[in-house]
C-alpha cells in the first residue's frame, strides 16, 4: 500500500493540471447575427444573416421578411463563407454559394424559395475587411469596412457602417 501512495498522489496531480484549459477563447463572434433593413417602397425588410459556426467559418444568407423579425418570405443568398478576426480586424471572404440573379432584370421578383436558388461563382476584387466593434453588452456589432482606394493619389471610396444584432 505505502507503494502505491505516491502513484496516486502523482496520478491526482498530472490529473488536476492536464484539465487545466490553456486553449484560446471561442470566438465572439460565433452565434446567429442579422442586418435589417427596411425599404419602405417596397415595404419589405432586407435582411443579411450571419451563422458564425467556429473561429474561422460562417454561414451568410441574404433574405426578405415583411416584418422585421418574421418568417421569412425569400432568399436571394446562401453560401459558406471563411472569416479571421484578429484583435478588432475583420475580413471575410466567399466565392461561391447558391444565389438568385432573377431580379436584375427588373422584372422577376426580388426574392425565391431556397429551392429556387443556383449555384453560382462571384469574382470580388478585393476581400471584405475592416474594423469590427462590439456594443458593451456584445449584442451588437458594427462592422465599417476599410475605404475602396482607386489611385493612391486620390481619396478613398468609403463604405458604409454595418450593425449586426445577435439573435441568438
Amino acid at each position: 500500500m505505502k507503494k502505491i501512495f505516491p502513484f496516486a498522489i502523482l496520478a491526482f496531480i498530472v490529473t488536476l493540471f492536464s484539465c487545466t484549459d490553456n486553449e484560446e477563447p471561442a470566438s465572439p463572434l460565433i452565434g446567429t447575427w442579422e442586418k435589417r433593413q427596411f425599404v419602405d417602397s417596397l415595404d419589405l425588410w432586407f435582411v443579411d444573416v450571419m451563422e458564425f459556426k467556429n473561429d474561422s467559418i460562417f454561414d451568410l444568407s441574404s433574405i426578405v421578411r415583411e416584418t422585421e423579425t418574421g418568417p421569412t418570405l425569400g432568399y436571394r443568398l446562401v453560401t459558406t463563407s471563411w472569416y479571421n478576426l484578429d484583435g478588432n480586424t475583420f475580413t471575410y471572404y466567399y466565392s461561391d454559394g447558391l444565389f438568385y440573379f432573377g431580379h436584375l432584370d427588373g422584372k422577376a421578383p426580388l426574392y425565391v424559395p431556397k429551392s429556387e436558388l443556383r449555384p453560382g461563382v462571384i469574382d470580388f476584387f478585393r476581400k471584405p475587411e475592416g474594423v469590427l466593434t462590439f456594443s458593451s453588452d456584445r449584442r451588437i456589432f458594427q462592422f465599417q469596412p476599410n475605404c475602396l482606394v482607386f489611385n493612391e493619389d486620390r481619396d478613398c471610396l468609403p463604405f458604409p457602417l454595418e450593425e449586426y444584432i445577435r439573435v441568438n
